[in-house]
């Protein structure tokens, strides 16, 4: 986000803040929870056929944006995504062994002014290919460093919206992500059982434990010993002294009563499914 240190700018905000900070907030969805994991673990992602077939709905993908290009493992739900990567050597987030990013989107334009502040930052991702070029999604995080573990808020811009065939009631409308999902497949059935994240549980060093509490807060959720909510969301944390893998278990929701099984999908993760839900397990 630009500074600005005119007195003229400075009357604006101080008359406009007020205002902006009125305006009522829609609840935020969890869009996304991504997580760079072992090569071996990446490779045999998909090779389970329950996981495949029963549990999510998987794709892999290569995007291009004007900051990196990336590929990735999903598990598309009907309400989030789970994003897996493999390591990459660079120091871009998303590319290190471990690294873990919890990404919340607003359900509607204009909302993301909201929650800015004087402790977060902003910036304006473009989706590109040989093409075009139009502004994707804009994001807010906090000013304080972690460089391993990224909390943000997302905001689709109308550019990309109107691209993906929204019309301009629609992108003007508060909708939740199940309700963006549902007319983006043409308002067919997920055929799938991944509904929702519910919960995810963390294990970081001391110096994260800031940046997670005052993300969640900032967004509007609270904060109790080891423990956040946020819109239903729930992230509870355990702290370490060592570097090591953060996440340890994700919590989804499922559509229907499944079987319970434990999967192993490598040594280092399993899935345990246990009526309407799933937990993945880290075992780093």
């Amino acid at each position: 986000m630009k500074l600005y240190s005119t007195f003229l700018f400075l009357c604006f905000v101080t008359l406009t803040f007020g205002q902006i900070n009125n305006k009522k907030k829609s609840p935020l969805d969890l869009n996304t929870v991504y997580v760079t994991i072992d090569n071996d673990s990446y490779l045999k992602l998909f090779e389970n056929s329950f996981v495949k077939d029963t549990l999510f709905l998987c794709k892999i993908s290569s995007t291009s944006t004007d900051k990196e290009n990336y590929s990735g493992k999903y598990f598309i739900g009907n309400s989030a995504t789970l994003e897996f990567f493999a390591p990459m050597n660079t120091s871009l987030h998303g590319d290190t062994f471990g690294d873990v990013g919890i990404e919340f989107k607003t359900r509607k334009i204009d909302q993301l002014q909201l929650f800015e502040n004087q402790k977060t930052k902003v910036d304006t991702t473009f989706f590109q290919n040989d093409k075009l070029k139009i502004a994707w999604y804009t994001k807010l995080d906090l000013n304080l460093p972690s460089p391993h573990l990224k909390i943000s808020l997302l905001e689709y811009q109308k550019e990309y919206l109107a691209y993906l065939g929204f019309s301009e009631e629609e992108i003007t409308t508060e909708m939740t992500y199940d309700k963006f999902n549902f007319i983006l497949s043409g308002e067919k059935e997920y055929p799938r059982k991944f509904n929702a994240i519910k919960a995810i549980e963390l294990e970081i060093n001391e110096r994260e434990i800031s940046y997670l509490n005052q993300s969640i807060q900032n967004l509007g959720g609270t904060v109790k010993v080891n423990q956040l909510v946020l819109n239903g969301i729930i992230i509870t944390y355990h702290t370490s002294k060592r570097e090591q893998f953060r996440v340890k278990k994700i919590m989804v929701e499922l559509t229907d009563v499944v079987p319970s099984r434990t999967i192993k999908i490598s040594k280092n993760i399993t899935i345990e499914t246990k009526d309407n839900t799933a937990e993945i397990k880290f075992l780093y």
